[in-house]
């Protein structure tokens, strides 16, 4: 075994080591991705370590900063695991982790029992987990029926103020709800090329007001929420269905999304529409 620094012309390497690890553990595919993983392992402030066996890399970590904390991740391969790697590799990430100032965050992608194990041995607990789900559209949806006197309309730049408006309604009673800002919400919503306003729908009462809404991007469900006085009527269902339909008719193959693991009405929802899990996403903190 040989360690080693990295830097952005590893990248690739680390691509393949991630798909080799998605292959077991599962996950989002996006996370195995050059644009992915080039945002962890090079740039500015970026620590990136290897692992190499006869040349080739074998385990894979990265520190970096995130506003205001520092993030630990890493990986290792299926064939090398049971074998002191993993923790000889989060020992070396947290000691220079521990040297920053601020916050100090364990991320992954695709937490498994002995991934659990050895951050707790290490003192970390678990602050945050959500399941990654998928969905085949290959076949038939169910028909999406909104209750009486819903209607619904797709995001422009005129009603993105409502869907804030209807995502801080839904969501302000959960725990952890993070208060954001609209203008925080909707970089993190619609901050990229891969957002979908096509896919991403509010849904209006007959009084104009906002009742729930969905968002969407490329392949992936963002969001689904309920105003508190319109839940269990089907609103969600129906709101997820037809954006799974407009998706379905737009060619895209399969669809992804999130849901907390301390969210079981959301996860019934989704497991009923046929998603089903992939990975659970963690953090872990000292």
């Amino acid at each position: 075994m040989e360690w080693a620094e990295l830097s952005g012309a590893d990248v690739p390497a680390v691509v393949d080591l991630a798909v080799r690890c998605a292959a077991v553990d599962g996950g989002l595919p996006v996370t195995a991705s050059p644009g992915f993983l080039g945002s962890r392992y090079a740039g500015e402030g970026v620590v990136a370590v290897g692992v190499l066996r006869d040349g080739a890399l074998v385990a894979s970590g990265s520190v970096r900063e995130a506003r205001g904390v520092t993030v630990v991740t890493g990986q290792v391969d299926p064939s090398r695991r049971g074998r002191g790697l993993g923790g000889a590799l989060l020992d070396r990430l947290l000691e220079t982790g521990r040297r920053r100032p601020g916050g100090l965050r364990v991320e992954t992608e695709s937490l498994t029992p002995e991934a659990h194990a050895l951050f707790t041995a290490r003192g970390l607990r678990r602050t945050f987990a959500e399941d990654v789900m998928r969905r085949d559209l290959a076949g038939a949806l169910p028909e999406a029926v909104l209750p009486a006197g819903v209607a619904v309309e797709e995001w422009d730049a005129r009603n993105k103020a409502d869907f804030f408006a209807a995502y801080q309604a839904s969501f302000a009673d959960r725990p952890g709800f993070p208060g954001w800002s609209e203008a925080r919400w909707t970089e993190w919503t619609a901050g990229d090329d891969d957002f979908r306003p096509g896919y991403s729908l509010l849904a209006r009462s007959a009084d104009g007001s906002a009742a729930g809404f969905v968002t969407c991007a490329r392949d992936f469900l963002i969001q689904v929420g309920t105003v508190p006085a319109r839940r269990h009527r089907g609103l969600g269902r129906a709101l997820a269905l037809a954006a799974l339909t407009r998706m379905r008719a737009a060619g895209e193959p399969e669809v992804f999304l999130d849901v907390n693991v301390n969210n079981p009405a959301s996860a019934a929802l989704f497991g009923g529409l046929g998603f089903r899990a992939l990975a659970r996403r963690a953090r872990y903190e000292p």
